[in-house]
């Protein structure tokens, strides 16, 4: 996560669908860059994500952000020392519009060298998801322990510092963070259930 560094409604057989299609804009004929091709994949990929409900959305993502981020490498720090970045709850709440969800994730920071762990810290973080926008992340600096990029999701704040983060208990506020998950399917359907969530918040009004 940060390393200062979740609808549209369709009636199918009586059943209400969330999905995430309508968060994907139309593809360009000829993307300008490759990140441009990479987003527009992604894109493509999640609007295949359905949810019956919001709190189907909810629970999925409760269970599988641990489950993904115990299967992540370690990752690379510029000293040389390794991270794993461990999501252990992920809560969910009302909303500061009428419409709205809070989204509150803690998880352990585990740090490692010449295979030993060497220390443990924790990182949290809060906040309305009607105040943040969610995408894939696909150009952080970041590598694993065999030196691939670090792919992910990220939330960035529509303005200011809307994330309350602490790092060990000691606040952090920031306008932006992210949760590292290398497997690709994992990875879709999680964002998928994110931008359901978007979908059903909206943004705040002003």
């Amino acid at each position: 996560m940060a390393r200062p560094r979740v609808l549209v409604l369709a009636a199918a057989g009586g059943r209400l669908l969330l999905s995430a299609t309508a968060l994907a804009p139309a593809a360009e004929a000829a993307p300008r860059s490759a990140s441009e091709a990479a987003m527009l994949n992604a894109q493509s990929r999640v609007q295949n994500v359905e949810f019956a409900t919001k709190e189907e959305a909810e629970a999925f993502l409760a269970k599988a952000l641990p489950k993904a981020t115990a299967g992540n490498p370690k990752y690379r720090a510029a000293d040389g020392g390794l991270t794993q970045w461990l999501t252990r709850q992920v809560v969910f709440g009302p909303g500061a519009s009428p419409s709205g969800v809070a989204v509150e994730m803690k998880e352990d920071v585990l740090q490692f060298r010449g295979g030993r762990q060497t220390s443990k810290g924790t990182h949290e973080v809060r906040f309305f998801i009607e105040d943040v926008q969610i995408s894939e992340l696909a150009d952080s600096a970041d590598v694993t322990e065999n030196g691939e990029k670090a792919l992910g999701i990220i939330f960035r704040c529509n303005s200011g510092k809307c994330i309350e983060a602490k790092w060990d208990g000691v606040p952090s506020p920031s306008d932006w963070s992210d949760i590292s998950i290398q497997d690709p399917a994992m990875r879709t359907k999680i964002l998928g259930a994110f931008q359901a969530l978007k979908r059903v918040a909206g943004n705040r009004a002003e």
